[in-house]
């Protein structure tokens, strides 16, 4: 599957999402600075987003970003 210019920036509490992101590559990135800074014990996780060619496939947390 290719990924687009788009990432995916989660923080993790243990095994739980508690805050989710997509954006261009330069606020992610941004976003994700701030995410460790903010919250230094606590896990971050940054990936590209997928190119599907079904927008079902994204959850809708996802479509609207």
């Amino acid at each position: 599957m290719r990924s687009t210019s788009r990432q995916r920036v989660r923080l993790w509490f243990g095994p739980h999402q508690i805050a989710d992101h997509i954006g261009d590559q330069p606020g992610a990135a941004r976003y994700e600075a701030a995410m460790r800074r903010r919250f230094p014990g606590l896990d971050v996780t940054s990936e590209p987003v997928p190119v599907t060619a079904d927008p079902a496939d994204y959850s809708p947390a996802d479509l609207h970003r």
